[in-house]
């Protein structure tokens, strides 16, 4: 490499001389311009535009909308008051005449008290005999004293139940023929009769199997007494309560009716105007008969009856025994026709629940007096 050569490469490796100011600050100018051209629409402004927020306020304004119409639509009442369908048979006469017996024996008082007697039947096998089995009734007492203010027993006490204990149950045969195979197994000691409703509470009173159509009327005591007096609207009510779970008109409303709507009779303490309605509604119903009928405590009567058929439970006649000279509900029961696949082992005729009244009426008495001896002496209140 010659001293030319050496001179030139040297003039390429001298320090370069700075731009001047101006030169810079337009270059950077330039590039930040340039840059923000190419960012996405979504990061050119730190805060959005008035057009982007009214669309999102109006978005979750429809959204907000479309969940209260839904929420209206799925608990909207599926049952309006209407006037009841008028029915000439013998049952509705003999419904509607309870209703008016019942206008005749309004009562009032303080406290709303029951003693009932429920049985339900089942079918017990010989541990001794092979082959020998009969059917016994569990019978067992139900209490319920009920106030019609909400501290009426008490503070914060507006209602009290009891059931018999098990110490205070007992069994009995449900026939002549269950006497003789009981005696024949010589009465054990502590068996309790197999049921198809084993499963359940013992201490709930029941009229009958488990229905599988409508919710339960398991309404509390401060619903009760704001139920509607007037008839049409007390039948829209309960069948509206019936579908609170699936939202879906029942298949059977009438039935639904005559199986829950009897509890108002006796297990509610509703004013006597509810029971009167109760009635107004029974007598509405298709398919409602009466029958002269012998209750669990021996007593026959005229009763009015509907009958139900389903897999689980075969045909059921359901029947209620009601005083025509005081509207009054004395017994009821569910009469096994044809058994089905849950209480295949009972026979027709059985009744596989039933409920005695032994007491129920509108009182000034004492509640201590009223509660059952057994409970006085073990669990004494003041209110």
């Amino acid at each position: 490499m010659t001293m030319d050569e050496l001179t030139v490469v040297g003039e390429f490796l001298s320090e370069e001389r700075p731009a001047p100011a101006r030169t810079i600050a337009e270059a950077r100018r330039r590039l930040t311009d340039e840059t923000i051209k190419r960012r996405p629409r979504l990061y050119r402004r730190d805060k959005p535009s008035p057009r982007i927020a009214v669309i999102a306020v109006a978005t979750a304004a429809v959204v907000t909308v479309a969940a209260g119409v839904h929420y209206a639509w799925t608990t909207r009442p599926l049952y309006h008051p209407e006037p009841l369908a008028g029915q000439t048979g013998p049952a509705s006469r003999f419904l509607l005449a309870a209703a008016d017996a019942k206008a005749r024996h309004v009562t009032e008082g303080r406290l709303w008290y029951v003693h009932t007697v429920n049985e339900r039947a089942g079918v017990v096998h010989s541990e001794h005999e092979p082959g020998v089995r009969y059917t016994l009734e569990l019978v067992q007492g139900h209490y319920l004293i009920a106030a019609k203010t909400e501290d009426g027993l008490g503070k914060n006490w507006s209602a009290e139940s009891w059931a018999d204990r098990e110490e205070q149950l007992h069994v009995r045969p449900a026939s002549a023929a269950d006497r003789t195979a009981w005696d024949h197994d010589k009465r054990p000691p502590g068996v309790t009769p197999v049921g198809p409703t084993d499963d359940e509470d013992p201490d709930e009173p029941r009229r009958g199997p488990t229905r599988s159509e409508g919710a339960v009327l398991d309404f509390g005591v401060t619903q009760a007494r704001r139920l509607p007096s007037d008839p049409a609207k007390l039948r829209a009510w309960l069948l509206n309560y019936a579908t609170k779970f699936d939202h879906k008109r029942l298949r059977y409303p009438d039935l639904y009716l005559f199986t829950n709507a009897s509890s108002l009779l006796i297990d509610e303490p509703v004013p006597d105007q509810v029971r009167i309605a109760t009635y107004r509604v029974l007598a509405s119903l298709k398919g409602v008969r009466i029958v002269t009928a012998t209750d669990a405590s021996g007593r026959t009567g005229q009763a009015v009856t509907m009958r139900e058929t389903t897999r689980e439970n075969g045909t059921i006649d359901w029947q209620l025994f009601i005083d025509p000279s005081t509207g009054q509900l004395t017994a009821s029961q569910a009469v096994v026709v044809r058994p089905g696949t849950e209480n295949s082992e009972l026979r027709p005729g059985t009744r596989q629940f039933s409920e005695v009244v032994k007491q129920a009426e509108w009182t000034n008495a004492p509640a201590d007096q009223l509660r059952p001896a057994w409970v006085r002496a073990n669990e004494p209140r003041n209110p």
